[in-house]
């Protein structure tokens, strides 16, 4: 097929989409306008990106997040060494409910909305949704704690939360934490997200292998931009050339993403193409969400 043919494929797609409610109008989605950042020769590498490019709305979410606490007693393995399906089902009955904490924890972090989404989509009384503090004395106490988020990619904020130690009156670090907890008391720990790539999946269960992680999706490489290397080999090093290049242009607002190759490649170089309408994990590739210079257009805001 003709790239010029190609590209307006992809475009009139996503026009249906739009049409029929499964993407957003502009401004908050900008698939002809973010097409129209790249040059004649580059536009069927960035038409190949934006194919696969995958936009979860609030409705799915709703969707995946109901179908990812319900994963919770359906059978299927949720980690190396974790609990049975029936000691899972039993200990939830009684779990407290948690935000995965963002590196600098925030009101507006994703799991603060997940934990939101998790009373008003599946019914967990509010009492049961608590902060770090109510949350790390239950688990002393023994009590099952299920941390909750939308998207785990490479399990850093996870792991980094449960190994968070509790501040005394003072501010000074105590021995107290999660990871403590777990080593005193074996408290049951759940960790339910939407998605979660096998990295992270694997990552977690490295550092916690108890850990009952309760997701929908599991992404493995081929879905993320790695995956064209096998499944479109002739046009793999023309994106990751277009995704070098078109990294000199970016400059997001958080910090921690401005070095070259997470500019080009994501947080921790997962390498992902998905958003979700209430955020864009970081480690989908900037080229689609980040800031960029004058002419730049991001496909989505990540907010």
């Amino acid at each position: 097929m003709r790239s010029d043919v190609y590209v307006r494929e992809v475009l009139n797609k996503y026009e249906v989409l739009k049409r029929s409610g499964f993407w957003p109008a502009e401004p908050l989605l900008r698939p002809k306008a973010w097409i129209e950042n790249f040059e004649a020769g580059d536009k069927y590498a960035a038409a190949l990106l934006l194919d696969s490019f995958t936009y979860f709305d609030d409705k799915l979410t709703d969707r995946l997040l109901g179908a990812s606490y319900n994963s919770i007693g359906d059978g299927f393995p949720k980690g190396p060494n974790a609990p049975s399906p029936e000691a899972l089902l039993h200990a939830v009955n009684n779990a407290f409910f948690t935000p995965v904490l963002g590196e600098k924890p925030n009101p507006t972090d994703s799991g603060n909305l997940i934990c939101r989404k998790l009373r008003q989509v599946v019914g967990v009384p509010q009492e049961r949704i608590v902060g770090y503090p109510e949350a790390l004395e239950h688990a002393y106490a023994g009590g099952c704690v299920v941390f909750v988020d939308d998207f785990v990619g490479s399990g850093n904020q996870f792991i980094d939360t449960i190994s968070r130690v509790e501040l005394d009156n003072g501010g000074k670090q105590t021995d107290r934490s999660f990871a403590d907890a777990l080593q005193t008391t074996g408290f049951i720990c759940v960790y339910v997200t939407l998605i979660c790539t096998r990295f992270g999946y694997e990552e977690i269960h490295k550092a916690f292998p108890t850990t009952a992680i309760c997701c929908t999706h599991i992404i493995d490489i081929e879905a993320s931009v790695w995956g064209f290397e096998s499944t479109n080999p002739d046009s793999y090093l023309e994106i990751m050339d277009l995704l070098r290049r078109s990294s000199t242009r970016l400059s997001p607002s958080e910090s921690y993403m401005r070095s070259s190759t997470q500019k080009t490649f994501g947080f921790a170089q997962r390498g992902l193409m998905l958003g979700f309408e209430h955020s864009v994990p970081d480690a989908t590739l900037p080229i689609f969400w980040s800031k960029g210079d004058d002419t730049w257009e991001p496909l989505i805001e990540r907010r």
